[in-house]
């Protein structure tokens, strides 16, 4: 039988994973479009919101969950409790910049030519419902405990 540390571990190890992938993912996407990470986003975004006549609030808030994922990616490699917190308050700003928790699913639109764009918003909602109930679970079962490193 798995120890609950264990379990706790793999839970952290899976999600850092998956923040790692989508941070490699995004910056490698951008090296390929010759423009800098984070950078060239945050300025092409305010570029915009100034061009339309809006505030810009959205391009800081995605910049926030874009430098975010760079926090729970350490935190959880390092099992922080911290993490958990940050991982709640990111989901619903998951959803509305469109970046899943379970990060391999955005290479599913390279892979599926014409995949439905039902099925993707769904794979979006199942990856951030899974991620939702294993930090549910992760908080439940990790108490005031430090986890084994």
């Amino acid at each position: 039988m798995v120890s609950n540390t264990k379990k706790l571990r793999a839970i952290h190890l899976l999600w850092a994973s998956m923040d790692t992938f989508y941070i490699i993912l995004y910056i490698l996407r951008n090296v390929a479009r010759g423009t800098i990470p984070f950078w060239s986003d945050l300025n092409s975004g305010l570029e915009v919101a100034r061009s339309w006549g809006g505030s810009g609030l959205v391009i800081w808030i995605g910049l926030f969950l874009q430098l975010s994922v760079i926090v729970t990616c350490m935190g959880f490699f390092r099992c922080q409790k911290f993490v958990v917190f940050l991982a709640l308050v990111q989901i619903p700003f998951r959803f509305f910049f469109i970046v899943p928790s379970v990060s391999v699913i955005l290479l599913l639109p390279m892979v599926v030519a014409g995949i439905n764009n039902w099925i993707w918003v769904g794979l979006l909602l199942a990856s951030e419902a899974f991620k939702g109930w294993s930090i549910w679970w992760l908080w439940r079962n990790s108490g005031s405990r430090i986890l084994e490193r």
